[in-house]
């Protein structure tokens, strides 16, 4: 041993001798593995954090990018007035590229026939994003790549080709006499538009449209005061300049102007994507709370191994201070290089994601940005230090007498005001990694339940071990409920951990499996890809036959009669118009797309409002009190079967003997107070109808479906002149049958849907891949947990094992016991982690993915299964050296 006087001299040398010895004793515990799981555990926040948003980051990206096709656009600004030159002029001085569009009905003619047409006018820049096809031979599939028409150019829809009689071999040769004439302009048709990137989803519009250059514009002379018209413009740039954008058109944009996005503009594949987002970000939070635990766990046995060390180093002098020096630098320098490794292991696993889904994704990839670091960076050093600091507090409070009496320290408890930290930082990361309110009051509610549902089992299993313990005959059964009922509060800890990792990789198999499935059903095999409308009443018969000639069978032709709901009982509904914004003139109708008919519902019923005088008139007032009405005309129909996409939620569907009636939409009967007995009046054309409402309808509007607000009896509308429409599915190599159909019936127009469903096939290909690879990683974190837990009891089952082996107990039977302690536990484990999962499921679903839930009957019997084989084989094989030593090797290790 040191004088005095030497003790003295070392205890008040520099900082830099105490760090000399922080690091002297950190690169010896690492190689000796005392540090692996702590820096195992930092490796696996950091790199999930990594992986997660940068996969997460890029494929968002990838796909925004590739749906930006459906705008033709990354932005796109509409108006029903000229908007100036303010927005073209600040999106050129941000790097964007630009285009502009107009928008106009107009009568076209091509020698005797004539058909009304929506005039598209585009730049020759158009599209910005996504690929124009038009075609010069309607007897093949060849079609060529183009940007917007020369001027004096036109290119026709196939239905308007058709019903101006136009001839295909003229177009195929290019002929110069193939022309029609809008306004005073005549022109060249040089193509048919074969897939336009923004082709409105028109499910009741006319479907006959001519692009043409926006410089002829002028001379066709429609232009008009009091004409409707719809102006566009569209951007398309880097990312960073387009959020410059954003902030600026806030500002400046007016209330008849509608900026959208890509996921406003891809309405179809943005519940899809976003469900995905807030799937992968939840994996990500629960991924980094897996690792946070593991820390936490592993910090704790880190503690407990050194508590001898430091009693010997206060013994010989060190204060206090010196100590945390000691400790702190080592805990910096794990944190530091576990942070810097689990960036690039997260960069080769990020990498590895974007591998495994290179099928379904662009060639051309967005590069990582800045933000995933540094979120992996903030995310390693909170879990190093604030799940580290209540362990190393109990570490630092040791007193130098336990080198004489070894029991000292060993009940020093974590501080109250510690667990608060460590507490309040869990929530701190949820909430910022997640961004959502929501989730992180789900998860700390669930982490509550989990606690107490613990702390209420522990007591139980301590019960009960007593209880069978003095029943059971065989040996390993015996040591292995004494076991636990001697670890009661050791166990109560592990069990923490054991169910959080079981409770966590349930929550995520279910949902993986919900999602993935519910993508599936809305998408099944054989969608309908093609929706037949205006189909005439006299030729209803032949179009069928037609269809079912090629092998095709429609489930149900819906009548269409336009009608507007004026009545609700006796009550006068107040008839008011939005704003027009030009969409509906884009579009290609004055009506709302059929996969937006939900959202168009909600917006096209406008609140009372004042005239802005700040007086009222008598009529004003009575009006205000009256309900309004949806201020549009609806698409009505009748039908004695309800369509498979509908789901009844109250009433009967059309019961006999109840006179006329309408089944109505849950969410017009919602906003307009509907309900079942109510009697709605109808105007359709100069004529009343009424009927009774007898049901109310859930209806999937991602449903590639017609679907409507107002179904009727038969008996109501079965008198109305009506057109007909139809969706089926037809296989790629079939669609040139189309161009024969169009031509024999020219009134008829056929919508393509393919490349969107394809667009939302590829979608939800690409975020299955990616779900499971965040699965994977999450089973990874859960292991790691598993494994720390399993490591903290390990020193003292060592001990266990010398004094079983003295005895004379063979390897096997000790084995035995453990494996039987380890399934116990993860039996146990597992029942409340599949009754706290469930419960985390039903509030999942419902406030954050929006989806419908029902009870997880599975998890009661996966739970116990995954928790009892997980932690035993765990277990097992963390133990399994032990088996390995002689009674002598176990003494020499643990001297």
């Amino acid at each position: 041993m040191h004088s005095n006087d030497t003790v003295n001299t070392r205890t008040s040398a520099p900082i830099n001798y105490w760090f000399a010895i922080a690091w002297r004793l950190f690169t010896r515990e690492f190689g000796r593995g005392e540090l692996t799981i702590i820096g195992l555990s930092i490796v696996l926040a950091v790199s999930s954090v990594m992986a997660l948003s940068s996969v997460t980051d890029r494929v968002d990206k990838a796909i925004m990018s590739k749906s930006a096709a459906f705008l033709a656009a990354d932005r796109d600004l509409s108006s029903a007035h000229p908007m100036g030159d303010q927005f073209i002029t600040k999106a050129t001085e941000l790097n964007l590229a630009t285009d502009q569009h107009i928008y106009f009905s107009s009568m076209a003619f091509a020698g005797d026939q004539m058909n009304i047409a929506v005039i598209k006018a585009v730049s020759p820049t158009y599209p910005l994003r996504g690929q124009l096809f038009v075609t010069t031979d309607l007897s093949t599939n060849n079609k060529i790549e183009k940007h917007g028409p020369k001027t004096g150019e036109a290119w026709l829809t196939k239905r308007l080709f058709y019903a101006l009689n136009l001839d295909p071999a003229a177009l195929k040769n290019m002929s110069s006499t193939l022309k029609v004439d809008v306004g005073e302009l005549t022109l060249q048709v040089t193509g048919v538009i074969d897939a336009e990137p923004d082709a409105p989803f028109e499910v009741f519009s006319s479907g006959t449209r001519i692009i043409m250059n926006i410089e002829d514009v002028p001379a066709t002379k429609v232009i008009q005061p009091g004409s409707r018209i719809s102006y566009v413009n569209l951007f398309a740039g880097d990312e960073a300049d387009l959020s410059d954008f954003d902030v600026w058109i806030k500002d400046n944009l007016k209330e008849n102007q509608r900026f959208r996005n890509v996921k406003e503009g891809a309405s179809n594949i943005t519940a899809s994507l976003e469900r995905a987002e807030s799937f992968l970000m939840l994996a990500g939070v629960l991924g980094v709370l897996l690792a946070a635990t593991a820390v936490a766990v592993a910090t704790k046995l880190y503690s407990q191994r050194h508590l001898d060390s430091i009693a010997i180093v206060k013994t010989l002098g060190a204060s206090l201070n010196q100590v945390k020096v000691i400790y702190l630098f080592q805990l910096v320098l794990i944190a530091v290089s576990s942070v810097a490794i689990g960036i690039i292991f997260g960069a080769i696993m990020q990498q590895g994601a974007v591998s495994a889904m290179a099928a379904y994704l662009p060639d051309e990839l967005p590069s990582i940005g800045l933000k995933p670091v540094i979120m992996a960076m903030i995310t390693g050093l909170v879990c190093a230090f604030m799940f580290s600091i209540p362990s190393l507090l109990k570490l630092f409070s040791v007193p130098p007498l336990r080198v004489l009496r070894r029991n000292l320290g060993d009940d020093i408890a974590t501080s109250i005001s510690a667990r608060i930290l460590m507490a309040l930082t869990t929530i701190l990361l949820v909430w910022i990694y997640s961004q959502n309110i929501q989730i992180t009051l789900i998860i700390g509610v669930a982490g509550i339940i989990l606690v107490v549902l613990i702390l209420v089992f522990t007591r139980l299993m301590l019960y009960f071990s007593r209880k069978i313990g003095n029943s059971v005959g065989g040996s390993a059964v015996k040591i292995a409920l004494a076991s636990l009922k001697r670890r009661v509060k050791e166990n109560a800890a592990q069990m923490i951990g054991f169910t959080l990792a079981i409770m966590l990789i349930l929550i995520l198999y279910s949902l993986e499996n919900s999602i993935i499935q519910e993508w599936q059903e809305q998408l099944p095999e054989g969608t309908p890809n093609h929706f037949v409308i205006n189909i005439a009443q006299h030729e209803l018969d032949d179009v069928k036959q037609e269809l079912s000639n090629q092998g095709l069978e429609p489930e149900q032709y819906y009548p269409i009669i336009r009608g507007r709901l004026t009545h609700i009982n006796d009550e006068k509904l107040v008839q008011k118009k939005q704003e027009e914004t030009g969409s509906k003139l884009r579009d290609g109708s004055e009506t709302e797309n059929n996969t937006q008919q939900a959202q168009a519902a909600t917006e096209s019923i406008p609140k009372s409002q004042n005239s802005g005088s700040g007086e009222q008139t008598e009529n004003e007032e009575s009006e205000q009190k009256q309900r309004n009405g949806i201020g549009r005309e609806l698409n009505l129909t009748f039908s004695d079967e309800m369509a498979k996409n509908n789901v009844l939620l109250s009433g009967e569907w059309m019961p006999e003997g109840k006179g006329p009636q309408v089944s109505v939409e849950e969410g017009v009967a919602e906003r307009m107070q509907i309900k079942l007995g109510d009697n709605l009046t109808f105007l359709i054309g100069a004529r009343e109808v009424s009927a009774q409402v007898t049901s109310i309808r859930e209806v999937d509007w991602n449903s590639f479906q017609p679907n409507f607000f107002m179904i009727f009896s038969h008996d109501v509308l079965s008198d109305f002149p009506a057109t007909f429409i139809t969706s089926f599915y037809l296989p790629t190599e079939k669609k040139l049958w189309l161009n024969d159909l169009l031509h024999d019936y020219p009134t008829l127009s056929v919508i393509d849907v393919e490349a969107m469903l394809n667009q939302i096939q590829q979608t939800i290909a690409q975020v299955a891949v990616a779900i499971r690879i965040v699965l994977i990683v999450v089973v990874f974190a859960a292991t790691l947990v598993l494994l720390a837990q399993v490591q903290s009891s390990l020193d003292e089952r060592r001990r266990e094992t010398v004094i079983f082996r003295t005895l004379g107990a063979k390897g096997s039977l000790i084995q035995s016991a453990i494996i039987i302690e380890f399934l116990s536990l993860g039996a146990i484990a597992g029942i409340i982690a599949a009754t706290v999962a469930d419960f985390s499921l039903f509030l999942l679903q419902w406030r954050i993915f929006e989806m419908s839930w029902s009870l997880h009957w599975e998890l009661c019997l996966i739970g116990p299964a995954i928790g009892a084989g997980f932690v035993a084989t765990v277990g097992a094989l963390s133990t399994r050296s032990l088996m390995k030593m002689s009674p002598n090797e176990l003494i020499r290790h643990l001297s």
